[in-house]
């Protein structure tokens, strides 16, 4: 339980020290020369106007709606006109804490089967998606949502989005503080109420975790409220700032659940009024925070709460992050029991399915931030495993399918570059079949382009749609990120292989995998091995193995492959000197011997140049360079050879 019984949060006087705003409007005169066109569209936004517009549009056809209502306006509503479907909407559906009573998945399931052609979307926000929606219908859908307390409003554009917390949130062990009435609180300061419907300068997302667990993303919001202590008292660190790409950044302040909404108006308000309205593509919170500072944003909300806050405590939110299939005890004694939905591509059959088993045991349904599923209160689990949902929807899944998200491709969505969804489910398929892994955790996370709707900045590998140049023509393509953690300790996921065709991509994970299967200590996370193995190699190392073996399993020379050395401690993270070693590997695996007669090429002069084995011809001139004791004629980085391997073959 938390306690406020060691130190006191009432709220105190102001420091003495002046809290000027001055930063702020300066950092906003600077960016307010010109305002993005979207603007003064919001200006002369009305709410109920609006939504007048969107009812009467249901009456005189999808031909009637102007261009600025299709590309702006009704998103204010969650509904998004998709070319991919013409004349055919996409309904986001606000989930707050991602929690479903039955009667709502009961109805929501229904309106999915009857307007959505029984499609649905789990979302990164643990909401839902419905799509293929006729204006017409619209009213009716969305009236059937209102009437068991679901609703579209505010899911879209320049708005406070879903609120995500912990999906165990109020029921696992480790849950501190429940979130719940937090949510509800801070909620209900903008929802419908016309002061917040799409006034601020860009969309804005909240986060809360009251748990030492991070299984929301936590520190990836604009706004988050991660669990911590201090002096004895369990409150919340305040982080300011995330966006993809970036983790959100300690602002140094602790908070009490009973101070958690009113320093989140103090944010907000903030960021309304001096937040950037020109260029939309650096309009988020973070942007602001980055031209003032952190200390002197945290001052202006303390301005704008009227007294001083405490310096934050010890952040207890950083354990491994993401979701955890089979079951998990929960505090009244009863489980929660994962189902795996790969890329969180649902139906309204299935939910109606996980409807009737949450009902049977008296409880509820919870969406994940990896677009999963959990049903709550289990006390039958041979019973809930029997149903429909998990038979279909896997308990315990192969490891590549249980922590896999991607966010809607170009089938759905007009920026994806990919189809993103059913690459991310046939990747998982294939690594499934070629390096089976048991008692495994890995999170391999894809956005469909740029904008990184599937988090991939935090997944353990990440998948960004793109396209590259093939053998003289444009295809699509992937960059492949490695290394993000949900973790407040780690970041985000660097570059690791860019543009590689869509459908080789899977063969280059196949040898990263191999390497974690077969160098795994016990039943070590994917995110764990690759911090070990950042720790001997560097990114460009770890993707030249990736690529070479990949090229000696296409050409059916296996002594050719090599492995990292993950017994070694620490590493020089110099290329030169991983390319000797690797080049060292790869000839004594195919000769079995080493490239010189000495053992100790770098410790005398040059010794003659042995190998001569016919299987390395062609790669004779790369491997020479590898291996070159002076450092001034050796290759210096991977992409020399990368290039020269490309040359050489059009598989690369």
């Amino acid at each position: 339980m938390w306690s406020h019984s060691n130190l006191n949060f009432q709220n105190t006087s102001m420091r003495s020290r002046r809290l000027p705003m001055t930063s702020l409007m300066q950092a906003n005169e600077a960016r307010s020369a010109k305002r993005h066109k979207i603007e003064t569209i919001k200006d002369s936004f009305s709410a109920s106007e609006a939504w007048d517009r969107l009812i009467g549009y249901s009456k005189t056809g999808y031909d009637s709606i102007t261009e600025e209502d299709k590309d702006f306006v009704l998103k204010s509503f969650g509904v998004f006109d998709r070319p991919a479907t013409p004349g055919r909407f996409m309904i986001r559906v606000r989930v707050p804490g991602g929690i479903l009573s039955v009667e709502q998945a009961r109805v929501l399931a229904d309106v999915a089967k009857r307007f959505g052609k029984d499609y649905i979307d789990i979302t990164t926000r643990m909401q839902i998606e419905l799509r293929y929606v006729t204006i017409e219908e619209l009213p009716e859908a969305l009236a059937l949502l209102e009437s068991v307390g679901l609703t579209s409003y505010q899911t879209g554009v320049d708005n406070f989005r879903n609120i995500i917390i912990d999906p165990l949130d109020g029921l696992a062990m480790d849950n501190i503080i429940p979130c719940v009435p937090i949510m509800n609180e801070i909620q209900a300061v903008f929802l419908k109420n016309e002061d917040w419907i799409t006034t601020m300068p860009r969309k804005f997302n909240i986060g809360l975790s009251g748990s030492l667990t991070n299984r929301c993303n936590i520190f990836g919001q604009d706004f988050a409220l991660a669990l911590a202590q201090k002096d004895g008292v369990y409150g919340f660190n305040l982080f300011l700032g995330g966006r993809v790409g970036f983790l959100a950044q300690d602002a140094n302040m602790f908070v009490t659940p009973s101070q958690a909404k009113d320093v989140f108006v103090a944010v907000a308000s903030l960021f309304k009024t001096y937040g950037f309205r020109d260029n939309r593509n650096k309009n988020r919170l973070k942007f602001l925070i980055d031209a003032v500072g952190m200390d002197e944003f945290r001052d202006a909300i303390e301005k704008q709460l009227g007294f001083a806050m405490h310096s934050s405590g010890e952040t207890l939110c950083a354990a491994e992050g993401g979701d955890y299939y089979g079951k998990i005890a929960l505090k009244d004694g009863s489980f929660a029991l994962y189902a795996a939905v790969p890329s969180g591509v649902f139906s309204g059959s299935d939910l109606a399915d996980a409807a009737e088993v949450a009902a049977a045991q008296d409880g509820a349904l919870r969406f994940t931030i990896e677009q999963n599923l959990i049903i709550t209160g289990i006390r039958d689990e041979s019973a809930a495993l029997e149903s429909p949902l998990f038979v279909k929807y896997p308990n315990r899944p192969s490891p590549y399918m249980a922590n896999l998200i991607a966010c809607a491709g170009t089938e759905h969505c007009p920026f994806g570059v990919i189809p993103n969804k059913p690459d991310a489910i046939e990747m998982g398929e294939y690594l499934a079949r070629e390096v089976p892994i048991t008692d495994a955790k890995m999170r391999l996370y894809w956005s469909a382009c740029i904008k990184g709707c599937g988090i991939h900045g935090a997944g353990d590998l990440g998948f960004v749609g793109c396209k590259t140049p093939h053998n003289g023509v444009t295809v699509l393509g992937v960059d492949i990120f490695i290394g993000g953690t949900l973790s407040g300790e780690g970041g985000e996921g660097h570059l690791l292989l860019k543009g590689i065709v869509l459908e080789h991509a899977r063969e280059y994970v196949a040898e990263l995998m191999r390497q974690y299967r077969d160098q795994r200590i016990g039943k070590e996370s994917l995110e764990k091995f690759i911090a070990r193995l950042q720790v001997r190699y560097s990114n460009h190392a770890i993707g030249f193995l990736m690529r070479w073996n990949r090229l000696m399993r296409l050409q059916n020379t296996p002594d050719g492959m090599f492995s990292f050395n993950l017994k070694k401690h620490g590493g020089s993270h110099r290329e030169i000197d991983e390319i000797f070693e690797f080049g060292t590997k790869i000839i004594h695996g195919i000769t079995g011997t080493n490239p010189y007669d000495t053992d100790e090429p770098l410790a005398e002069e040059k010794k003659s140049y042995r190998h001569k084995a016919p299987e390395l011809s062609e790669y004779a001139h790369i491997l020479e360079k590898m291996v070159e004791p002076s450092p001034l004629k050796r290759s210096e980085v991977f992409t020399q050879i990368v290039v020269e391997l490309k040359n050489l073959s059009s598989d690369q």
